[in-house]
């Protein structure tokens, strides 16, 4: 398989040999970001061979890299890289500290945060990642309500647990070449991997949201807070204060605002400016010509600046960039 098939569509999976680190950072400059590649050692040669996949903004691969070399990124990615070696190491030298991964240790490494990356002892490995705007999708679809802080995950896991382990045993199904191939012709089957992919991670990785994700069924809001949620969803053009919903709802401001951190998980003020935020991602998807500032003030907000940030936290990315890989 040629190298340059490795990045090509929103759905593929293609085997790969690259022979020199140029082709694997022409891979990660189209997928990722720009990098720079050095070897550990000068004389060292580079090879790396194995399967790679992409669906929508997961990516996913097993392969095997001989030599030992170094990843600068040039510019970071926001996304969340989950790694298995079942040989060697990659080391993830973060802004603070850095993590290692191995045959028993698993490393959730944050894009953002990386300064390097290290391949060490001609590694074999398999993982995945995932660019934040999809691991906030999710969230909101698991949780029933819109998120406001972005998922952090514990660093490294033992590979012995359930969850690292389910996690490796499906990155390897679906790069064998069994199942691979089927990807390619199969987009029900790849959608469904895609959210299966995401699910295991957000309910298996330990992170900020797992005590939510694992509690029971939540009780059934009061009418209060289901009117006050329901104005919202109806006229999230319309800018009602705390106070004026708890009138309209027929309780105090007081048992409103305890009623939505309790049965939705955020302060009122949190919950409609991340309506009015779907909205504007809805437009943005739905209308790629227009500009920031319009959709920004469409939705009440008078600050695109401002704006664009709680974008960022709530989907991974700036409005600018989801227009321009809407075009």
């Amino acid at each position: 398989m040629p190298e340059r098939a490795l990045a090509r569509s929103r759905q593929s999976v293609v085997n790969f040999e690259l022979q020199d680190a140029d082709g694997l950072a022409d891979h990660i400059n189209q997928r990722f970001s720009p990098v720079r590649i050095e070897p550990v050692r000068p004389a060292d040669r580079f090879s790396m061979s194995g399967t790679y996949g992409q669906v929508a903004g997961i990516d996913f691969s097993r392969g095997r890299v001989q030599g030992e070399f170094r990843v600068f990124p040039k510019r970071l990615y926001d996304g969340v890289f989950f790694i298995f070696p079942t040989v060697g190491s990659l080391v993830f030298h973060q802004s603070r500290e850095s993590f290692a991964s191995s045959p028993t240790i698993a490393v959730a490494a944050e894009g953002m945060a990386c300064r390097s990356m290290d391949f060490l002892f001609d590694t074999t490995f398999c993982g995945v990642v995932i660019d934040r705007s999809a691991l906030a999708v999710r969230m909101s679809a698991l949780l029933g309500h819109p998120v406001v802080e972005k998922p952090i995950f514990q660093p490294s896991l033992d590979m012995a647990s359930g969850g690292a382990s389910a996690l490796k045993s499906l990155v390897m199904c679906i790069t064998s070449p069994e199942f691979g191939p089927q990807l390619n012709r199969a987009s029900l089957t790849a959608e469904r991997i895609r959210e299966t992919l995401v699910d295991l991670v957000l309910e298996t990785w330990p992170n900020s949201y797992s005590e939510i994700l694992h509690r029971p069924p939540p009780m059934i809001a009061p009418q209060h807070v289901k009117l006050a949620v329901d104005f919202i969803h109806d006229h999230a053009h319309m800018l009602p204060s705390g106070t004026e919903l708890a009138a309209l709802s027929g309780v105090s401001l007081r048992a409103l605002q305890a009623g939505f951190r309790r049965f939705a998980g955020a302060s009122i003020g949190a919950y409609q400016r991340q309506i009015r935020l779907e909205r504007a991602r809805a437009d943005f998807l739905r209308e790629p010509g227009a500009s920031v500032e319009d959709i920004a003030l469409r939705w009440g907000f008078t600050n695109a600046g401002r704006f664009s940030r709680y974008f960022k936290a709530a989907y991974g990315v700036f409005p600018t960039e989801l227009i321009r890989r809407q075009r």
